[in-house]
């Protein structure tokens, strides 16, 4: 798995925060079952509220089953949203959840489906806090 951290637009940040978001993304994966996966993992951390205009702190983009793009807002809880995202590339990356997010797992949904009834929001909501517990107690 090959991680790259930088800012919105490219550019480097503080090797503190790259460091630890790194360490971050590896524990992640590990306790996703993921690690192994030869996948490439681009996180863009955004010095905001929101990566989207005001509506979200992170996204995850999945490019294809092995290309992802997660944007993380620093400012709020951003290592639990950088979890959350981790569990969608899981998603991606096992086939659970395809990229027009219309197919979960066997089961097809439509597109309007409420924010918080989407399965895989739930199981990343679900799982977002004890990821993140057990990379800090780690």
């Amino acid at each position: 798995m090959d991680i790259l951290v930088t800012g919105p637009r490219g550019a480097d940040l503080d090797v503190g925060l790259t460091a630890y978001t790194m360490l971050a993304v590896k524990s992640f994966a590990r306790q996703l079952g993921i690690s192994r996966l030869k996948s490439v993992i681009h996180i863009r951390i955004h010095n905001a509220l929101t990566v989207d205009r005001g509506r979200s702190e992170g996204l995850c983009e999945s490019i294809d089953k092995r290309h992802f793009i997660i944007d993380v807002a620093l400012f709020g809880n951003w290592l639990s949203t950088l979890a959350h995202e981790m569990v969608h590339v899981k998603q991606f990356a096992k086939g659970e959840l395809n990229s027009s997010l219309s197919q979960w797992k066997s089961n097809k949904y439509c597109e309007n489906i409420n924010y918080w009834e989407q399965p895989w929001e739930k199981e990343a909501r679900k799982l977002q806090h004890k990821l993140v517990l057990n990379f800090v107690e780690g």
